[in-house]
């Protein structure tokens, strides 16, 4: 299993070097940005797109993962269709192909013919990253007793789409919690127990953690084996300390909720980006991160939710923990099978449609879900 998650943290950081290539050169960028069409828009953006970074760090990750763990091969689902069209009208398939010179060769099709541009991005998509490479280390890792084959993986290749387009690196803070800009941008890569729906192994690579410098935190758990690695070793939280008073939720969260949390004492936070909310609960800058609407889906919670559980946290869905006929212990995100997935599929079928309550410490958020119930009863 240490095998397996040295593979995920390689491929996350490959995706972090695709995304930062996109971002050098902003003519490129603008290039490969379209308009996602209605069937793969998340409901809660006017301008939700899909930009070519996003495909090809998916498929990226798709082809390295596969070509190490063969079994994994139709296992590995991303958000993305790797359908892309250019401004020429032509659709093509996005992927990664057996050599540097084919990547740039079907990558000049969907880049109008910019050679230039399509040789840049095959190179990083063909280049071997090492350990040695990221400021991550994965000695200690556990060797999980689970067959490869019982394995899926859910990849967000570029979460916080809207923030990357933007590049924006003069983000506003409200203490060490970014609201906006590309410290939001993340790249989720989960794995769960396709019996049980357990999220075993988390990588989560901000790309852009310092500037052009990204980092790459990752969890595992399994059978009461717990790891978590943070390069950084940043947490505002003491070892006696349990809360923060801090939580972050999104902007389009009710009026209802926001006021019971800030009258019960709690500061609101509204940043950018699923994954970022999640990092800040799981690094401890929050304590939960609450979204009572369907807006976030698998890909966005499997990889942060195994690294919570290795901290014994975890995400539950909100209604399920609101209501008084669930039992407290069965309200946690599970991951089926994604058996299926295709270009035809609604995005609904994955989404988290209860909403999400993320978290790292279970008294505390007990006293949260304590707080909450007045509104679940409204």
């Amino acid at each position: 299993m240490g095998t397996v998650a040295q593979a995920l943290i390689l491929a996350a950081e490959k995706a972090a070097n695709i995304a930062r290539a996109c971002r050098r050169e902003q003519p490129l960028l603008e290039l490969l940005v379209q308009r996602k069409g209605t069937a793969d828009s998340n409901p809660r953006f006017l301008n939700d797109f899909k930009t070519l970074a996003d495909v090809l760090i998916q498929e990226t990750v798709r082809h390295d993962l596969a070509a190490k763990f063969p079994e994994l091969t139709d296992q590995i689902h991303g958000e993305e269709s790797n359908k892309f069209s250019n401004t020429l009208g032509e659709t093509i398939i996005v992927e990664v192909k057996e050599t540097e010179a084919e990547t740039a060769e079907l990558l000049c099709k969907v880049l109008n013919g910019d050679k230039n541009a399509a040789n840049l991005l095959a190179m990083e998509v063909h280049k071997t990253i090492e350990m040695d490479d990221i400021n991550s280390q994965i000695s200690g890792c556990l060797d999980l007793d689970i067959p490869v084959k019982d394995l899926s993986i859910w990849i967000d290749p570029i979460d916080s789409t809207a923030e990357y387009i933007s590049g924006d690196n003069n983000s506003v803070s409200i203490g060490s919690i970014s609201l906006s800009g590309l410290q939001c941008v993340t790249v989720l890569i989960g794995v769960f127990d396709r019996k049980t729906g357990e999220p075993i192994i988390g990588v989560l690579n901000q790309p852009f953690y310092d500037g052009s410098k990204g980092r790459c935190l990752w969890g595992v758990s399994h059978m009461g084996k717990k790891i978590f690695f943070n390069p950084m070793k940043d947490s505002p939280l003491k070892p006696d300390d349990k809360s923060t008073a801090t939580i972050c939720i999104s902007s389009s969260e009710s009026v209802a909720l926001k006021e019971i949390l800030t009258g019960a004492g709690y500061n609101l936070v509204e940043s950018a980006g699923a994954g970022y909310k999640l990092l800040m609960v799981i690094l401890g800058y929050a304590d939960a991160y609450i979204l009572s609407k369907p807006t976030t889906f698998k890909w966005d919670t499997c990889g942060p939710h195994a690294i919570l559980n290795a901290l014994d946290g975890g995400i539950m869905d909100y209604a399920k923990a609101l209501s008084t006929s669930v039992e407290y212990d069965n309200c946690e995100i599970m991951y089926a099978s994604v058996e299926g997935k295709n270009e035809t599929s609604s995005v609904s079928e994955w989404c988290n449609q209860g909403g999400i309550i993320a978290y790292r410490n279970a008294e505390v958020v007990s006293k949260i879900l304590d707080i909450l119930v007045d509104v679940g009863n409204e």
